[in-house]
């Protein structure tokens, strides 16, 4: 893969997820506050929107590391949740100025922030193998059944 590919694939990705958060967010905004004419105010300023954006270019970054093949699966989800948790904790809380002190308040957020993870990690997951993109492993180990040559 040349660097142009790369790039181009970190853009694209990083531009979805940015969509579907600003999207989870105007929706959120809607329901809340109940009215019609929510959607066509603004629910997020620009300074929250660009944090949205870096934080969506995190994750597509992030996303590269489930794709190296040295690495056990295991191990690769688990540094993929600490490089987002630590994109989460200093793109909303340090640079966002999240009103979070002390440490039960970062308890909670890092635990709110699992579960998000975990159901978004299954959803996706779970999507990506409707569509075909994972492959179901085989069940009987990876060996091809056995054909008599002898008859």
């Amino acid at each position: 893969m040349t660097v142009k590919e790369f790039v181009r694939k970190i853009l694209v990705s990083s531009c979805v997820i940015c969509t579907l958060i600003s999207v989870f967010f105007y929706l959120v905004a809607a329901i809340v506050n109940g009215e019609d004419e929510t959607l066509l105010d603004p629910a997020i300023n620009l300074r929250q929107f660009l944090l949205i954006l870096l934080f969506s270019l995190l994750v597509a970054l992030a996303n590269r590391l489930l794709t190296v093949r040295g690495l056990h699966i295991v191990l690769r989800i688990l540094i993929h949740y600490a490089t987002l948790l630590a994109a989460f904790l200093i793109v909303f809380v340090a640079a966002g100025k999240l009103k979070i002190s002390g440490p039960a308040a970062v308890f909670l957020s890092v635990m709110i922030f699992t579960v998000l993870y975990a159901v978004c990690f299954t959803a996706g997951y779970f999507l990506l193998r409707l569509f075909g993109a994972i492959q179901k492993p085989e069940k009987n180990g990876g060996s091809t059944p056995y054909d008599s040559r002898f008859r």
